[in-house]
């Protein structure tokens, strides 16, 4: 016999050993193998679970109980909980028949509207269905020991008795036997220990599971409809979820190939994509596609081969192919398109051609951008693809060599903020400057020379190594008579490259100091460098930023601050048009110019009536307010920041006007004539006699 002791303490750190060991010496003998384990009183429902997987003869639990009702708190959920496990229920649902179900639900579709109709909707009686099973249910026996209860009951199967502490070896070892000989005896009324109960389940069909029904009751509804609303929001959250990760993604795959197939085609039908000359490429059939359409870029070893768009329209508030493809369709999801940042006015003509790419979690777009690295540079990446190539209808294939791959942050409020959205330079001094900061923050120490009179391009993307980041790749325009190859032989990782100052916190690191490029090339730090030098100007770095309140990043020492002063930005002023309607029509209210940014009030507008109508002020049409065209009446301040034309729209709603009666006018008297004979009247049946 095997027999497993459960001894529970209130206290973890209580030592029951001497208790237990009695226990356990009482019950050991010649047949009986007897394991004690300790546990906690909370965990005794799940030591009991572990226990009755063992399958032991017999689990005996030292327990003070000062009652039935302290054995029913402590013991009874846990008596429950292994009932579950001893229940043979039949399964009482019945088979989908796609026909009745469809049936079922229209019944049911029927019933529903008919009762929001206030409508009796008469349902075909069904037979039902049951299915009966015996349901067991645990019995406890008391057994009295001079005085003393123990509780024994059957625990999924298993044979179980509760003690009392105070019990005597002699007791502890008569227990199993006088256990296991009050089971025998209630074999035939309680087989196992259990009472058993005939139950009916009754036979359900998919319909009467999930759709409400007439019969149901209300909380049977409300749960009803709660579970079809949460299958129907999951159904469609997976259709989304298939249709954003596989659909969208397959859709935008194959408008690529298309016009890379274009792109890739020479007039007369041919493949060209090796070829290097830019008239064997198809740019006529490109431009009627989509004139926006400025060049295409390729960098090997990645998804990066998209066409170059740019849009007239693009401002500081809006960029069109951000979320618009070649086709200028709208995409969500961040499937947009390749295009020049607004700033770059000149297009593939600037001196700095910045282009913006999403970052894409399969490597489209710019997403292969982060193969070059996120927290440290990744050399062998690089090595393998140190060059960008851009191809235009006039200019044919230029090579572009990578110098600088960086972090930077563009959210101005978690610290420095280095402005690399520049594609104007003032100076050369200047150029030279933003050049530097370039490769100072550069995670590679990239083997290529740069001087002022070169182009760049840079490439942009999210990322996410800190919130607001972004991923640059900043590459400079091969040169005249120069190799197209790169010498990766003697790149290396920058050990310490400059990263925003949130970097820094995070980590607790020490910022290197920032130089000027003059600075930096009197004491021998630039190797880089292969041009004359000689040039004049501040090196006050530029910002594409219009209301700045802090600086961008390093500047020149305080001496030459004040030798050259920067120059202010021009001052524009705005056209201001607003009109109102009263009792005698459209009134102009104001019209005048102001500044930018100007704070302007809008004028108090009351209603009036009118030719039998009351007008009831509603709203302000505006045009020229940030692409709005109407404002609240709440407005009472607008800032300035273009020009507006407002105009007061009004409710026009009828009154009703109650017209008194008009006294009856007195009819002109006739003049007096002779009197006649009276006449009698003739009888008829309703005078009266």
């Amino acid at each position: 016999m095997y027999i497993l002791v459960l001894s529970p303490a209130k206290k973890l750190k209580k030592d029951k050993t001497e208790y237990s060991a009695e226990i356990k010496s009482a019950l050991t003998d010649e047949h009986r193998e007897v394991k004690l384990v300790e546990t906690f009183s909370p965990l005794l429902g799940f030591e009991l679970g572990r226990a009755v997987k063992q399958k032991p003869d017999l689990i005996v639990i030292p327990e003070d109980l000062k009652g039935e009702k302290d054995f029913r708190s402590k013991f009874a959920f846990i008596i429950s909980r292994n009932e579950r496990k001893v229940q043979n229920i039949p399964d009482a649902k019945e088979k989908i028949d796609v026909a009745r179900t469809l049936n079922d639900i229209k019944t049911n579709a029927r019933y529903l509207i008919g009762k929001l109709r206030k409508q009796e909707v008469k349902k075909e009686p069904r037979e039902e269905k049951y299915v009966s099973y015996n349901r067991k249910k645990t019995r406890v026996f008391k057994l009295d020991f001079d005085g003393k209860t123990v509780y024994a009951f059957s625990c999924a199967g298993v044979k179980t008795a509760v003690i009392p502490r105070d019990m005597s070896s002699e007791e502890i070892k008569a227990l199993p036997k006088l256990v296991y000989q009050t089971f025998k005896e209630n074999e035939e009324n309680y087989p196992d220990g259990y009472s058993l109960s005939e139950r009916k389940l009754k036979v359900t069909t998919f319909t009467e599971r999930h759709i409400p029904r007439k019969s149901d009751g209300k909380d049977e509804i409300i749960r009803k409809s709660v579970k079809l609303l949460a299958m129907c929001v999951f159904a469609v959250a997976g259709v989304m979820f298939i249709y954003n990760m596989f659909v969208m993604p397959a859709k935008q795959q194959a408008l690529q190939s298309e016009i890379r197939t274009i792109f890739y085609e020479n007039e007369n039908g041919s493949s060209s994509h090796n070829s290097k000359k830019a008239k064997a490429v198809n740019w006529k059939k490109l431009k009627k596609i989509n004139s926006d359409i400025k060049g295409w870029i390729r960098v090997n070893d990645t998804k990066i081969d998209y066409p170059v768009l740019q849009s007239k329209s693009d401002d500081r508030y809006k960029q069109f192919y951000l979320n618009h493809n070649y086709l200028k369709q709208f995409t969500p999801r961040g499937f947009g398109a390749i295009f020049i940042d607004y700033r770059s006015k000149k297009g593939m003509n600037s001196k700095n051609i910045i282009l913006h790419g999403h970052h894409m979690e399969d490597g489209s777009m710019f997403g292969d951008l982060m193969k070059y690295g996120r927290y440290s540079g990744n050399l062998g990446f690089y090595k393998k693809s140190p060059v960008v190539k851009l191809s235009t209808p006039k200019g044919g294939t230029k090579t572009y060599k990578i110098i600088s791959v960086f972090k930077s942050n563009v959210n101005p409020a978690q610290g420095e903020y280095f402005d690399f959205y520049c594609s104007k330079f003032k100076s050369k001094a200047q150029f030279m400057n933003y050049v530097y900061n370039l490769r100072i923050r550069s995670l590679f120490n990239c083997p290529v020379n740069v001087n002022e009179k070169d182009q760049l391009v840079t490439l942009v993307t999210c990322s996410y190594e800190f919130n607001g980041f972004r991923t640059v790749v900043v590459a400079r325009k091969c040169r005249k008579n120069e190799s197209a190859e790169v010498d990766t032989s003697s790149a290396e990782l920058n050990k310490n490259p400059v990263w925003p100052q949130c970097y820094y916190s995070r980590f607790r690191a020490t910022r290197p100091t920032v130089l000027t490029f003059r600075k930096a090339l009197k004491k021998g730090l630039i190797k880089w460098y292969d041009g004359s030098a000689k040039f004049k100007g501040s090196e006050q770095l530029p910002t594409s930023i219009k209301e700045t309140t802090q600086p961008t990043t390093a500047t020149e020492s305080p001496s030459q601050t004040k030798a050259t002063k920067p120059t202010a930005p021009p001052i524009k002023y705005y056209k201001i048009k607003i009109t109102r309607y009263n009792k005698h029509g459209k009134k102009m209210v104001s019209k005048k110019k102001v500044k930018e940014g100007t704070v302007i009030k809008v004028p108090k507008v009351s209603d009036f009536t009118k030719r039998g109508y009351k007008y009831t002020f509603k709203k302000w049409k505006v045009k020229g307010f940030k692409n709005r065209k109407y404002l609240s009446r709440k407005y009472t301040k607008i800032k300035v920041y273009g020009n507006i034309r407002m105009s007061a729209k009004y409710k026009k709603t009828k009154i009703k006007v109650k017209v008194k009666p008009k006294k009856p006018t007195p009819k002109p008297t006739k003049p007096t004539q002779p009197a006649e004979k009276p006449t009698v009247p003739e009888k008829s049946d309703d005078s009266e006699e």
